[in-house]
């Protein structure tokens, strides 16, 4: 349900209820004063509430014929007299008089035969009377024989008719009154009730706006409590998607890097390319050993732009963490042993040296995927080569392997030209390469050792590179050793 169709149902609610109340009681208040009427004069009077109140008037209007009397006892002698109070009192207070002189009878002419002659021989009376059949209150006024010898007996009546319909003025008048108030009551809490949620809801609306239009710092602040948990929210949420922006912008950018370092990269060798090509066609080779020798710088300008477009492509791929693992335990010892072997014939041909030594023993296992463990220690050789800066016969690269009753460690250092400190905390971010790194001319994207650092996490280990300047660089692999009975027991505590 919407919002204004709350504050509309609950407008209803404060409006109905309260009525509802209201007429219960009024009810409630009816029955009860027709009971106590009909009890204490053993009659009805139609349903009507006023019988108190006309009851109470006829008494009043008693007590002022008797002050009058005890005042004036001939008052009520003449007609003229008489017809001069009866007159102001159904002025004043809605009542008349009927008065008997002996045998005779005065009364204005308001009540008929029938009244009079049930009063003609009432000469006692205490208190208010109803005759029903023509619905008149009436009472005697002067009981005592004396008075009524001078002044004669004279009596009080009212008609109950009379004072209905201004009593049922002043219900309608009452019940007006209480639904206005109602009303106003009805309206002034559903505004304040609106207040305090629009204005908040306004408070949101101007975040969200702000948010809308890049404005990540706005915080948006709401004292009202039951605000505070969507206020955590909607920060919480500005905080990330501030986060997300700042995460798609650094993306932007190392993907407009990227295309820099490429287009860079791809320049060189296909510039090398195509002016051997050129020399080939304008027969500037003219030898079959020039020949040969423009082919092969051809083909390995070929090979080098195979390696760095597979490099991109692999790094989609691990960077969206679609690369599948298949992790199985290997000897450590023996895998670095044959990749030793096999480096050693590549740095050979390269005129560099080759360093192993290995402090593992044959039946140490780590859990990995030979195939990307591999291309991780061709990564980092393949760094040493290709940044190698000393004259050919003096590089080297060493790899020592060793360990610990946990951890199994593979150093791999050279002794090229090393990173300044300032570039060291950065080569395993993407696409980062140091001044002497491109200094080289050397084709590469930046990414290989952000490869090494993911295909490593990814194993469960770490990776790690200390250098200094004009020295070289080592750069560490940790990983965990395997141990088969550790594993079982791991699936057994799964199982249960």
């Amino acid at each position: 349900m919407k919002f204004r169709y709350r504050l509309l149902v609950g407008f209803l609610v404060m409006m109905v209820l309260p009525i509802l109340l209201i007429t219960l009681i009024g009810l409630f208040f009816f029955s009860t004063q027709r009971a106590r009427f009909e009890a204490a004069y053993s009659s009805g009077l139609g349903g009507d509430i006023s019988a108190a109140a006309v009851s109470s008037n006829c008494e009043m209007a008693a007590r002022s014929v008797s002050l009058t009397l005890s005042a004036n006892p001939t008052t009520f002698r003449g007609n003229t007299s008489r017809q001069s109070f009866n007159d102001h009192l159904l002025d004043t207070m809605n009542c008349f008089v009927i008065v008997f002189d002996g045998e005779l009878a005065w009364k204005g002419d308001l009540v008929s035969k029938e009244f009079v002659e049930k009063l003609r021989g009432i000469t006692t009376m205490d208190s208010v009377q109803y005759f029903a059949d023509e619905d008149i209150f009436y009472m005697l006024v002067n009981s005592d024989p004396n008075s009524q010898m001078e002044s004669g007996r004279v009596f009080v009546a009212t008609f109950a008719d009379h004072d209905i319909p201004a009593f049922r003025s002043f219900i309608i008048l009452f019940i007006s009154c209480a639904i206005l108030i109602l009303f106003l009551t009805a309206m002034l809490i559903t505004l304040g009730f609106s207040k305090s949620f629009i204005k908040p809801l306004h408070e949101v609306q101007k975040a969200s706006r702000k948010v809308r239009d890049g404005d990540y710092d706005y915080e948006l602040i709401i004292k009202d409590k039951e605000f505070q948990p969507l206020c955590e929210d909607f920060n919480q949420m500005r905080l990330r998607l501030k986060e997300s922006e700042k995460i798609k912008a650094e993306a932007d950018r190392e993907n407009q890097e990227l295309i820099s370092n490429i287009g860079h990269d791809l320049k060189t060798p296909l510039t090398a390319i195509k002016g051997y090509v050129e020399g080939l066609q304008d027969n500037i080779a003219d030898t079959p050993e020039q020949r040969d020798r423009y082919l092969t710088t051809i083909y390995n300008k070929t090979n080098d732009m195979q390696r760095l477009i597979d490099e991109l492509c692999f790094y989609s791929r691990i960077d969206t963490n679609r690369v599948i693992y298949h992790f199985v335990p290997i000897p450590i010892a023996d895998f670095f042993r044959d990749f030793a072997d096999e480096t050693e014939l590549d740095l050979t041909s390269r005129g560099m040296k080759l360093e192993f030594s290995c402090e593992v023993e044959d039946s140490v296992l780590v859990k990995a995927d030979t195939e990307q463990l591999r291309r991780v220690l061709d990564n980092i050789v393949g760094n040493s080569v290709k940044y190698m800066d000393k004259p050919e016969g003096e590089g080297a690269v060493g790899i020592h392997l060793w360990a610990d009753e946990k951890t199994v460690y593979a150093e791999m250092k050279d002794n090229g030209p090393g990173i300044s400190e300032e570039a060291l905390p950065y080569i395993f971010d993407r696409f980062y390469r140091a001044d002497a790194a491109r200094s080289q001319n050397q084709a590469g994207s930046g990414i290989g050792l952000s490869i090494v650092q993911k295909i490593v996490e990814d194993h469960g280990g770490s990776v790690y590179a200390t250098s200094k300047l004009g020295e070289g660089t080592t750069i560490t692999v940790e990983m965990a050793i395997y141990k088969e009975e550790e594993e079982n027991k791991d699936e057994e505590d799964f199982d249960r």
